[in-house]
């Protein structure tokens, strides 16, 4: 079992179930201009399918798709992905100006017996009190790795559909050369340069007032707050992305801010994106954030990684 794939649940309707069989499609879109936490999903990933069903409005696991690819697409290009979806009244497809997250997948497997969610009682994940019949499903609900094999399997065998391979999902591929890295890619690298260069590196690290997560942050000690935080944004929402970095120098006045962004490949270009959002409620950290294109980042951690021991040599204080 890999330690590093999210699972997830996907609320949807019975329309779009029973058409997307019916046409074999192979793309989910959520609704224009929403941001679900999809972008944690990873190649490989395994997502329930949950319908309401029934006068009662019943909701049930019918069955589940594997995650291939995940991406924000503009409403200009949705074109090329629409023969592959299903437009629903609920969710239509995104308009010029607007844009949408989708899952490109693959492996759409159609339970032969329905799972109620009340059925699931004796489904618990690590960090939830509740059994997954209580849960309150509204939309995308994620997955945490360390419960995926646990659920998706349970859900399998009441549901008696046995895969022909072992429930063990694959860890995400590495970054091929030449390839745009995902956001866990550049988490990981910033992880594994904070390493080299003898910090403390822990990701999604929780602000002390809890209302905020931080992609990484380094510190030069486990009891001292954290003297760098990084966001990685790739989704053009930079104002989300400055509002964690303004409260974590807010509540552990971190040193150093860096914001990597996406679609600029060059911290100059990047800065000029950025730069009008530094002003108003931001102005107070203008001097404080580093913008670097997500290029700039994979760059350098693939040139570093050969000299990695050699740079935690050099790192270490006597």
């Amino acid at each position: 079992m890999s330690s590093n794939v999210y699972g997830s649940i996907i609320l949807t309707t019975k329309e779009w179930f029973d058409k997307c069989l019916e046409k074999n499609c192979s793309v989910f879109h959520f609704q224009p201009n929403r941001t679900p936490k999809v972008n944690k999903l990873s190649p490989g990933s395994i997502c329930l399918i949950l319908i309401k069903s029934g006068p009662e409005s019943r909701q049930l696991f019918v069955g589940e798709f594997t995650v291939k690819d995940v991406k924000l697409v503009k409403g200009s290009e949705f074109s090329i992905y629409a023969s592959r979806a299903i437009e629903t009244p609920e969710v239509p497809f995104p308009r010029p100006g607007e844009e949408s997250w989708i899952i490109e997948f693959e492996n759409m497997v159609k339970y032969e017996r329905p799972v109620k969610l009340r059925e699931c009682i004796d489904i618990k994940t690590s960090s939830s009190k509740k059994p997954l019949s209580e849960w309150l499903i509204l939309g995308f609900t994620l997955i945490k790795p360390v419960d995926v094999d646990n659920v998706v399997g349970a859900i399998r065998k009441k549901a008696g559909y046995k895969p022909t391979q072992v429930i063990t999902l694959p860890t995400p591929p590495r970054t091929q050369v030449g390839a745009k890295p995902s956001h866990d890619d550049l988490v990981r690298e910033l992880l594994e340069l904070g390493e080299w260069l003898e910090f403390v590196a822990k990701k999604e690290e929780q602000t002390p007032d809890n209302v905020y997560r931080l992609d990484v942050v380094w510190r030069r000690s486990p009891e001292k707050p954290p003297m760098k935080a990084f966001e990685v944004e790739l989704s053009h929402n930079i104002d989300k992305a400055l509002a964690r970095l303004k409260h974590a120098y807010d509540v552990w006045n971190c040193q150093q801010l860096w914001l990597i962004v996406s679609d600029e490949t060059r911290a100059e270009r990047a800065k000029k994106l950025v730069e009008p959002r530094l002003k108003g409620s931001f102005a107070r950290i203008r001097d404080r954030v580093k913008i670097m294109g997500y290029e700039e980042l994979h760059n350098m951690y693939t040139s570093l990684k050969p000299y990695k021991e050699l740079l935690t040599s050099m790192s270490k204080r006597l």
